[in-house]
């Protein structure tokens, strides 16, 4: 679980670099790093990790949500080489906000994986 939280606070940093100080490569670099990583650990959980089973738990919206990360990415990264900064910026943000909902229910299903363990 803590890796999911680590992901996501790349993904985080880079969001605030780049609505700070502008997309530059530094900020894309976590960006990358933030989304490859939690696409490796969800592919992780499908392919049947034990310590990565609370993703399987989550209830379907947030699946869904945490699924439609990816796709996402691949569009900002999109606007990000046509050099349209501002349609970046807000799929970078709609990401970060979808990701938070995701990210925040799968730690209330690992709460209660833990607690019934």
């Amino acid at each position: 679980m803590m890796l999911f939280y680590i992901a996501f606070l790349l993904y985080l940093s880079g969001v605030i670099g780049v609505l700070v100080e502008g997309p530059g490569e530094f900020w894309l670099w976590f960006l990358s790093f933030g989304v490859l990583m939690d696409l490796t650990l969800f592919l992780l959980s499908y392919l049947g990790s034990k310590k990565l089973s609370a993703v399987k738990k989550v209830d379907m919206l947030a699946k869904v949500a945490h699924f439609l990360v990816f796709p996402l990415a691949g569009l900002a990264f999109y606007f990000r080489l046509k050099a349209e900064i501002s349609s970046f910026s807000l799929v970078v943000s709609i990401i970060l906000i979808i990701w938070t909902y995701s990210i925040f229910k799968l730690h209330k299903s690992w709460r209660r994986q833990v607690r019934n363990e």
